[in-house]
């Protein structure tokens, strides 16, 4: 998915519609969002760290197992590992250092909304590029 991609269906699932109007505030028609009283342009929250953590507060206790799993696969690229706790302070420091990129990818997942139609994830890239011998 590209970042406008990733962006869009991260914003829908929050809520953020399209605006109807032909120009919206001074944004032409493709650029401009609505959610409750916010209009404007859709926020980045593929290239902003603070945007992410506000979308992983939206998250329900239902599924912030499911997302943390797939943030671990994601920044480590284990897809083998099941999450269930923190066994050490490495897999902490881990959680803690993903990058926004790694944290929209791991939400678009874990709601079924990820689609490989362009860009490959980081972990399609390991499995299919991995890295060359020393």
């Amino acid at each position: 998915m590209t970042p406008h991609e990733i962006n869009l269906a991260i914003g829908k699932s929050l809520g953020f519609a399209q605006c109807p109007t032909a120009m919206c505030h001074g944004f032409p028609p493709e650029l401009c969002y609505r959610k409750d009283t916010y209009i404007g342009e859709l926020p980045d929250f593929y290239g902003s760290l603070d945007r992410m953590h506000e979308v992983e507060r939206s998250l329900s206790i239902d599924v912030r197992n499911d997302y943390v799993n797939n943030l671990y696969i994601h920044c480590e690229g284990c897809p083998a590992f099941m999450f269930t706790a923190i066994n050490d302070m490495s897999d902490l420091f881990l959680l803690i250092h993903c990058t926004s990129q790694q944290r929209a990818e791991a939400y678009l997942r874990t709601l079924n909304l990820w689609t490989n139609t362009n860009a490959p994830s980081r972990q399609d890239a390991t499995v299919n590029n991995p890295p060359p011998s020393m």
